[in-house]
């Protein structure tokens, strides 16, 4: 398999550094400051068609596909891993829909998510130990016209800003794990969305808690098949943690390229301190996983594109990250030594947000169990 970009695809990428300069360079610290949602800058990746990559053509999208995708994500995370990862979660929102939804579902939401004129949402976590347990687990009961859905979503993406939630509730009580995808419209009554969350990173992507009080959606808006909602968000959650793992590379190359320059200038002993054995071993061991992660990252992709299956390999991909992000941000740290350390310096923005590309997911949400069960 050739991991190199195509040239096209390298385009698409260069694009993408150019709008981060232009768009993301001069809001990241801010975003970091207030957490304010950057609609400027969402609208502005609609109109430069980052918001369908992943999405074929005849839908609206840009038909780049995931390898391009994930490229993207990467370069816009190197600038501002925020605004990746609120393009990330309408992502999920667009491509569940794309994949699962019905014709007059596609119709309806594909067009308007990728021109920017609807933020999407996917709702999966709940606060117990795993959706569909717990006294607010979300209970979709069946009516005369469609449904009636009750309890509340946990750390939802987007919240708040999203025009519609891709949200998975319990269809059968006998059975917990018999959950069913619905598409909602986020102004229909009695969704209410909590407090916004105050995230240790990642906070110009808003996270808050919705609510679903008796809500009522007819049977046009089950997305795919009842009680197998299953299949549907363990595929949109590796294509999900493929996103993140490009942000978690991403963010991991912007703290090697400012270390790798600050140990250029600064001089002890009468030399740049890059000089030392004990830098350059840091520098050289982030930079490894750096790449090991990127090339693990585009084979998966292409398996996206190929229409493989791809849940272990993204599975696998994230679980390195896991590991190793944080590591690149430590070894980065130490070569700057306590300068590195600053808040004026980038790297405590830089570490809180590659945080949240490996953490924020629910703890039942380990890769391991997907791996281990593809070798079983």
């Amino acid at each position: 398999m050739n991991f190199q970009l195509t040239d096209d695809q390298q385009l698409i990428q260069q694009s993408a550094r150019d709008f981060a300069k232009e768009y993301l360079d001069p809001i990241s610290l801010k975003l970091d400051e207030t957490g304010d949602f950057p609609r400027a800058v969402f609208k502005e990746l609609a109109n430069h068609d980052f918001l369908g990559l992943h999405l074929p053509a005849e839908v609206g999208g840009a038909g780049a596909g995931c390898v391009t995708y994930v490229a993207v994500i990467e370069a816009l995370s190197r600038s501002c891993a925020a605004v990746a990862s609120i393009m990330n979660s309408q992502a999920m929102a667009s491509y569940a829909i794309h994949h699962w939804g019905s014709e007059a579902q596609r119709k309806q939401y594909l067009p308007a998510l990728v021109k920017g004129e609807l933020v999407g949402a996917f709702a999966i976590y709940e606060d117990g130990l795993m959706p569909g347990v717990g006294p607010e687990a979300l209970v979709a009961t069946k009516t005369a016209t469609g449904y009636s859905l009750k309890g509340t979503k946990a750390y939802v993406r987007n919240a708040g800003e999203a025009g519609v939630y891709v949200v998975f509730a319990n269809t059968d009580p006998r059975h917990p794990k018999a959950s069913t995808a619905f598409v909602v419209d986020a102004d229909l009554p009695g969704v209410q969305v909590g407090e916004r969350v105050t995230t240790m990173g990642l906070r110009g992507c808003p996270v808050a808690h919705v609510a679903f009080d008796n809500v009522a959606v007819p049977d046009a808006a089950v997305l795919g098949t009842v009680n197998r909602g299953f299949e549907i968000s363990s595929r949109t959650l590796a294509l999900g943690s493929l996103a993140e793992a490009a942000q978690t590379v991403g963010i991991g190359e912007a703290a090697l390229e400012h270390a790798a320059s600050y140990t250029k200038q600064r001089v002890q002993f009468g030399q740049p301190v890059f000089n030392f054995q004990a830098v350059q071993t840091l520098l050289a061991e982030a930079a490894t996983d750096c790449n090991l992660a990127r090339l693990w990252l585009r084979y998966t992709a292409q398996l996206v594109e190929d229409g493989n299956s791809f849940e272990a390999e993204a599975a696998m991909v994230k679980s390195f990250l896991v590991r190793f992000g944080s590591k690149i941000l430590v070894d980065s740290c130490q070569a700057e030594g306590g300068m590195g350390y600053v808040e004026t310096m980038p790297l405590p923005r830089l570490f809180r947000d590659i945080a949240g590309t490996t953490l924020l997911d629910a703890p039942a949400d380990f890769p391991e169990g997907v791996i281990a069960a593809s070798i079983a």
